[in-house]
């Protein structure tokens, strides 16, 4: 269980300048943004023109993968995707697929002669790992322990490793089916399919034994992921409804993308779903309400558009063609401030530091907010990163008043051993969606082992 309900909270409708001051610290702008929802896009320089065919995050490190290069067929980033290093891969093969879970990187290709590759050090080296079967290997994943990746052809079409990628054992898919894409969430693997006739999903509990699903539509569907308890896969073809959504995985909802793009790529990250589409006019779209609705967003250029993720409060989208083959939303930048002294109204998320070594239980953070669209609703809900399968947690909502204002302190309950992103999400006055992440880690013993550091509090004026 991640929370126990009891959670106390403390309310005063005063200027936000008080909080500060209760805080006892000095609230300065985060180095990486404080909300990044991907309606707008920044283009980067790739480490080089390269088909770029997956990108992910982990440990505060971005990897991607390509499928052709000279050298290096990875690449990097250690600055919230700002800039990339290319990294020599353990062979110039089809590298698809890249992934991070439990201090271990993995990425697979579709060709080659050891088709694994596994980093222990952030995506430096690389290490070849063998596999049973010599398959066209699409993605990889990871969860709970697992790792499972997934063919498109082949006799056995799913592998499976319990030792961080070094050995895999090959699995029986549900059918023979051009299995594109992995994921896991909420104790259940989902893979889609770009073939067969009627059943384009297959589900599993454990990454053994799978069963066939019924798809609503018989698209090409390129990319599954979950987030927020809901499973949300896009497909390349299929008219307007280009999109499915599940609760469980097992029964599965068509909804109308913004465009009749070629969607490859599908992600979850701080409220919002992002997909991007190698083709069209507005080549990423988004939602905010569980993929039920999508509205499109202009890419930086018209590239082909592979893979999307989130991390550290920043979307990463890589593409295999154009001048600048990175492209990244962090969205908040003309609107944060460069220092926010006390006294300074602001929006803001603040978990004192002075809490480390202290129990989680009863523990203070606090959110106050000046300029926020008056009379909007608010919440503060808590979510483990080190298990993202675990449903967030809320732990107060409410309105803000008439002038856009709130106070709030709320005492954590007691929490499990592990990573927490702490969110308090709103409306700015702007109109837009405000979302505000802070992080605290918690040790065996129920103390606080580090939050973010003061720099990277977050806060917007």
């Amino acid at each position: 269980m991640l929370l126990r309900p009891n959670v106390s909270v403390f309310r005063r409708i005063v200027a936000a300048m008080a909080l500060s001051v209760l805080v006892g610290v000095t609230v300065t702008a985060q180095h990486t943004p404080a909300w990044a929802d991907g309606t707008s896009w920044s283009p980067v320089d790739a480490a080089a023109q390269q088909q770029w065919r997956s990108v992910a995050y982990g440990n505060g490190v971005w990897v991607a993968v390509s499928t052709n290069g000279i050298t290096n067929r990875v690449m990097r980033s250690i600055d919230d995707g700002a800039t990339w290093v290319g990294v020599a891969a353990t062979e110039q093969v089809n590298w698809r697929s890249v992934a991070y879970g439990n201090g271990v990187w993995v990425a697979v290709s579709s060709d080659g002669t050891d088709q694994v590759m596994r980093s222990i050090d952030d995506g430096v080296s690389w290490d070849p790992m063998s596999e049973d079967e010599p398959n066209t290997w699409q993605s990889v994943a990871y969860g709970n322990g697992v790792w499972v990746a997934v063919s498109n052809a082949g006799g056995n079409q799913v592998m499976r490793s319990t030792n961080g990628g070094v050995s895999w054992d090959p699995i029986e898919a549900a059918a023979a089916r051009s299995w594109i894409s992995v994921a896991y969430g909420n104790g259940v693997w989902v893979a889609v399919s770009e073939s067969g006739i009627g059943n384009r999903v297959m589900t599993s509990t454990d990454g053994i034994t799978w069963t066939l699903r019924v798809s609503p539509a018989d698209n090409d569907w390129q990319s599954v992921a979950y987030g927020n308890g809901v499973w949300v896969a896009v497909a390349n073809s299929g008219g307007n409804d280009r999109v499915m959504t599940s609760t469980d995985g097992i029964t599965w909802t068509l909804r109308t993308a913004a465009a009749d793009n070629d969607w490859q790529s599908v992600a979850y990250g701080n409220g919002v779903w992002v997909a991007i589409s190698s083709d069209g006019t507005d080549q990423v779209m988004r939602s905010t309400d569980d993929g039920l609705s999508w509205s499109a967003v202009l890419a930086t250029e018209g590239n082909n558009w592979e893979s999307v993720a989130y991390g550290n409060g920043v979307w990463v989208a890589v593409s295999a063609s154009g001048t600048t083959r990175v492209m990244r939303s962090v969205d908040a930048p003309a609107s944060a401030s460069a220092s926010a002294d006390p006294g300074v109204p602001g929006i803001f998320l603040a978990v004192n530091d002075v809490l480390v070594g202290s129990q989680v239980t009863g523990a203070p953070i606090y959110c106050g907010a000046d300029s926020i669209q008056p009379n909007s609703i608010y919440t503060l809900s808590i979510q483990s990163v080190t298990n993202s399968a675990l449903t967030r947690i809320i732990l107060d909502s409410g309105s803000v008043n008439s002038r856009g204002h709130l106070d709030e302190r709320v005492l954590l309950p007691e929490v499990n051993p592990g990573s927490y992103k702490i969110v308090m999400t709103g409306i700015h006055a702007s109109g837009n969606l405000l979302v505000l992440t802070n992080f605290i880690t918690v040790g065996a013993n129920g103390g606080i082992v580090s939050v973010s550091p003061e720099s990277q509090q977050p806060v917007l004026k």
